[in-house]
């Protein structure tokens, strides 16, 4: 290994302090990478039009520098390399395709980016930030810092409005944008709300958190985030559920909350935009999605969205196999050579690479889902927040976005390779509040059998203590 200096945070530098553990965070590698990943949120803010060139260049030349660093200062994660040489497989396919393909300037530039800021996005989450839990924890107290703040300026320029309308923020993010970020930031604090337990300050900063994101999806305006917003929370429902070899149905502590707190914000939503005596004038979330519920086509991107389904269906089936090629759909579909693509990740890959380049991507998600069991969701929040994450970005990845500027799927795929929190090859670690792993007499989800069944029992009526044993003596 290369004799390089460390970056910032210093390993061996602890703090509980929250705020010294903020300045570390600002000046890391995970900083500059989160600036990359959201430069789109905040370029068009003539407040940050100092930075000398495009911000998502700068932070994405930055970002590299010092991942580089960190990449020959630390030994090679094997589980990262393996997903990195599957993508490497499909880079190629993709290349190749130029001999086939329709696509002219707008093909070229969608390979080339897609070559560079994808992997760098893979390469980032499966070989730097998996291979340490402190970087996945940093990575995503910035998250929830930057959605903090994409929510203050969406509730301000809702304040601004009256309180009604689609809220357009920094100078040209619209709602897509600042509700995909806010539904990441919903989706964390929400897995770390769940994974913990006790009436802590730390929880009641995390609820209130959960509550302002919540609230900047219902009243931004984007149908999208919400429900990738909402949906993926599900799985905390869906992994509290056990089932014995006695038959009896086990219900992990935090099961119940969660599921009562999604019905209930369901049910409002549903009573919402099915109720002809509710104003949804404050609501413009809800007030489109009551279109939709109505069956009506009720804004450009609904007619756009129809059509592009339509010709996906129409043009797919004759190249099914190789697909048109990159870039090929505004060719073929609209005879202009422009950026245009179907809205859907799906339909995208296989219009231009058909079944061989979407069996690829398969390959993909298959080696980096590998890692992931439910006792590890149960036990790992860390791994948890990321497989949340990754159905919220693959959900939105269906309505909206071109292959490029999905990038955080691959983020999120790679993250999904963290180590195990009891993994001894683990660099960095360090101790911290925030968005911790709890102590194991802490955790609502505890290791194995037999600390699952004392803390069922624990929690069960006493009316019930009698038939805990094998048999019954009654």
């Amino acid at each position: 290994m290369l004799n390089l200096p460390k970056i910032v945070p210093v390993k061996g530098f602890r703090s509980r302090n929250p705020l010294v553990r903020l300045v570390l965070d600002l000046f890391s590698f995970e900083a500059l990478f989160v600036l990359f990943l959201f430069a789109g949120r905040y370029k068009g803010d003539p407040r940050f039009a100092f930075f000398p060139i495009d911000p998502t260049l700068l932070f994405l030349v930055l970002s590299i520098a010092v991942g580089l660093v960190l990449l020959f200062q630390e030994k090679l994660y094997l589980p990262g390399a393996y997903v990195l040489g599957v993508w490497t497989v499909f880079v190629v396919y993709m290349w190749i395709g130029l001999i086939w393909t329709e696509g002219r300037s707008y093909g070229r530039e969608k390979l080339f980016l897609t070559t560079v800021t994808n992997t760098w996005c893979l390469i980032a989450g499966a070989l730097i930030l998996a291979n340490s839990r402190e970087r996945v924890r940093r990575l995503m107290r910035l998250i929830v810092l930057f959605a903090m703040w994409l929510g203050v300026e969406a509730l301000l320029a809702w304040a601004k409005q009256g309180f009604r309308g689609r809220l357009l923020i920094n100078n040209g993010d619209s709602y897509l944008g600042f509700g995909r970020v806010c539904g990441m930031g919903a989706i964390i604090v929400c897995a770390f709300w769940a994974t913990s337990s006790g009436v802590t300050f730390r929880r009641l900063v995390l609820l209130v958190l959960l509550a302002m994101f919540m609230m900047v999806l219902l009243i931004g305006g984007g149908r999208g985030p919400l429900i990738s917003g909402v949906v993926p929370m599900l799985l905390i429902a869906i992994i509290g559920w056990k089932l014995t070899a006695a038959g009896r149905v086990r219900v992990m502590r935090m099961q119940i909350p969660i599921l009562l707190a999604l019905v209930a914000l369901v049910g409002v939503i549903a009573y919402a935009i099915t109720s002809p005596d509710v104003d949804l004038g404050a609501l413009s979330t809800l007030a489109r999605l009551k279109g939709v519920a109505s069956g009506e086509l009720v804004s450009n991107s609904d007619f756009r969205r129809s059509f592009n389904i339509t010709a996906a269906f129409t043009w797919i089936p004759r190249a099914p196999i190789f697909g048109f090629g990159i870039g090929s759909w505004p060719i073929l579909v609209h005879n202009v050579d422009i950026q245009d693509h179907p809205h859907n990740m799906i339909l995208d890959i296989m219009f231009d690479f058909g079944l061989v380049g979407l069996a690829m991507v398969a390959a993909l998600f298959w080696v980096c889902l590998k890692p992931v069991n439910v006792h590890r969701l149960r036990t790992d929040p860390l791994l948890l927040a990321t497989a949340m994450l990754t159905i919220n970005t693959l959900m939105n990845a269906m309505t909206s976005g071109d292959l490029q500027e999905n990038r955080a799927v691959f983020l999120m795929l790679g993250l999904l390779l963290v180590r195990a929190a009891e993994d001894p090859d683990d660099v960095d670690e360090e101790d911290g509040e925030d968005f911790d792993e709890p102590e194991d007499d802490d955790r609502p989800w505890q290791d194995g059998e037999a600390e699952d069944l004392a803390e069922f029992r624990r929690l069960r009526p006493r009316i019930a203590e009698d038939f805990d044993g094998p048999t019954s003596t009654r």
